[in-house]
């Protein structure tokens, strides 16, 4: 099987790069590094154009209607047109998830791409983005150009414009098995990187758990200072280390409320929304766990 080699490595404004249609949807798609993934040259990939820089730099680019494999020349690529009007993008070649093929170096974006007339309209203001420049309109003005269809200002993942593409491809009656095709390549994926393992490192033998939103800090009853729970005549179950949590928290006045407690018997367990606020807690609270005389004198509190 052939796969697509390194590609370009020096960027400019007109370059046509490929964009992957059978790579997992990823809603922090930042997270995963494809520069070593190989792409396969067999693979139908659509293709995109460079346009511009801007808006906090985020890419202005534009979708060709091509979709097939990867041609020798970006000519059938160019003659093909859009597939839809110019969107702004962020990360998706960050981290090599799109690569860029050809260069253009001919490429003028007024001639080519029509720059002049790009047009975004901002939703919190009565104010466009017209060609690069930002340009003050009327109420009225504005509800115009969007009953004609400008759209605007969304900064779109390369995930979103990916699952945009296998749209409007369904709709042509072209299908690509996504879901089926995905599943079977499933293990050759990178993987995303765990932006917590430096945390699940230093609270061992705390575990840091996230599932769907929810940030949760976990520890097996028995595990640390059992004898210290057997000596205030406590059982050192979960319950008893919820105690301690919120004796703790309670002495350093920190607010309980953004917590939530799930405790068993042999499990301590404790979960909340703002991740922030539940890692500072983990971090002050694993810190005070090992420093066994102040924990033994909180637990008197405790028993008390």
């Amino acid at each position: 099987m052939d796969y697509l080699e390194n590609t370009k490595k020096e960027i400019y404004f007109g370059d046509i790069f490929m964009i992957p249609l059978f790579l997992p949807f990823e809603q922090f798609e930042d997270l995963i590094d494809y520069k070593k993934y190989r792409f396969r040259k067999d693979d139908i990939y659509a293709f995109g154009r460079l346009i511009d820089i801007d808006m906090g730099n985020c890419k202005l680019i534009e979708v060709f209607s091509y979709v097939g494999k990867i041609p020798d020349t970006p000519e059938i690529i160019l003659r093909s047109g859009r597939m839809f009007a110019p969107v702004f993008v962020v990360g998706a070649f960050q981290k090599s998830r799109w690569r860029f093929l050809f260069g253009n170096p001919n490429y003028d974006k007024y001639r080519d791409s029509d720059y002049e007339n790009i047009m975004f309209w901002y939703p919190a203001m009565p104010r466009i983005w017209k060609g690069g420049r930002d340009i003050g309109l009327t109420r009225q003005q504005l509800d115009e150009l969007i009953k004609a269809g400008v759209k605007s200002t969304i900064i779109h993942g390369g995930s979103n414009i990916e699952a945009k593409i296998r749209t409007l491809l369904a709709e042509q009656g072209l299908e690509l098995d996504y879901e089926k095709i995905v599943e079977e390549r499933k293990n050759e994926y990178p993987k995303p990187r765990d932006t917590d393992k430096k945390l699940k490192q230093t609270i061992a033998p705390f575990r840091w758990v996230v599932e769907n939103g929810e940030y949760s800090l976990i520890l097996d009853a028995g595990l640390i200072n059992q004898a210290f729970f057997e000596k205030n005549n406590l059982l050192g179950n979960g319950y008893d280390w919820e105690k301690a949590a919120l004796a703790f928290m309670e002495e350093n006045r920190i607010d309980s409320k953004a917590f939530r407690f799930d405790c068993e018997a042999d499990t301590f367990s404790m979960q909340s929304s703002k991740k922030k606020a539940l890692k500072e807690f983990a971090l002050a609270f694993h810190e005070f766990s090992t420093d066994t005389a102040a924990f033994d004198a909180l637990l008197r509190e405790v028993k008390e």
